[in-house]
C-alpha cells in the first residue's frame, strides 16, 4: 500500500480535475497528465500507466481506487451553513468547527465557537492518543463520531487536514471552502446593511 499513499494526492485531484473538464476522452487526459504510478482494477490487480494505455479498448471495465475515497466524501459547506453552526452550537451538537490555521491566525480572528488544531505544524494532532492531545492543545480531541467541519483562510489547508482526518477515522467530514476569508466577507456586508 506504501506506493499508494504518495500518488493518491496527484491521482485524485488528477482524476477530479478531468472528469469535471471531460466525458468521453478520460483515459487520454489522465494518461498524458501521467498519473503518478498506478492504479487499482476491478480484480485488484496493480495497473501501471503502460498497462492502462494498453487497454484503451477496455475502460469501461475499468474503476479507479483510492485509500482516501474508503470513507464518504465530506460534505461542503457554504457560508449560511457555517453561520448556523457558529451562531447555534445547541442546534449541532454532534458538529464541531474546527480553524486549521497557525496559533497566530487563529488569535487574530476566528469564527465563533470554533477550535483551533493547526494543520500546518501539527498535521497528526487527531491521531494523537486523547492525553497527549489534550495536554498539547488544552481540550478535549473530538471523538471519531462527532462532525468535523474544516476551515483555514482559502480552503487549502482545509481541504488537506479534511483529507488527512478521513484517515484517522473521521467518518462525518466537512469542508468551509471559502474559509475564513468567505466568512470575513460575508460579516463585513451584514455589518455595512
Amino acid at each position: 500500500m506504501s506506493i499508494f499513499k504518495s500518488s493518491i494526492p496527484t491521482l485524485r485531484a488528477t482524476l477530479r480535475t478531468t472528469l469535471i473538464k471531460q466525458s468521453s476522452p478520460i483515459l487520454s487526459s489522465i494518461t498524458t497528465r501521467s498519473l503518478s504510478r498506478s492504479l487499482i482494477s476491478e480484480n485488484n490487480r496493480i495497473i501501471t500507466k503502460t498497462t492502462l494505455s494498453n487497454n484503451v479498448k477496455n475502460f469501461n471495465g475499468l474503476r479507479f481506487y483510492s485509500v482516501l475515497t474508503e470513507s464518504p466524501e465530506a460534505k461542503i459547506y457554504k457560508y449560511d451553513d457555517v453561520k448556523d453552526l457558529a451562531a447555534h452550537p445547541d442546534k449541532h451538537p454532534d458538529s464541531i468547527l474546527v480553524d486549521v490555521r497557525e496559533p497566530v491566525e487563529f488569535s487574530d480572528g476566528h469564527i465563533p465557537n470554533a477550535i483551533n488544531i493547526p494543520f500546518k505544524s501539527s498535521p497528526g494532532a487527531l491521531d494523537l492518543p486523547e492525553e497527549d492531545f489534550q495536554e498539547i492543545f488544552g481540550f478535549d480531541k473530538p471523538a471519531n463520531d462527532k462532525e468535523l467541519v474544516f476551515y483555514c483562510l482559502g480552503g487549502v489547508r482545509s481541504t488537506a487536514a479534511e483529507e488527512l482526518a478521513s484517515t484517522f477515522g473521521y467518518k462525518k467530514r466537512g469542508n468551509y471552502v471559502g474559509s475564513y476569508e468567505d466568512w470575513v466577507s460575508h460579516e463585513n456586508k451584514t455589518k455595512t446593511n
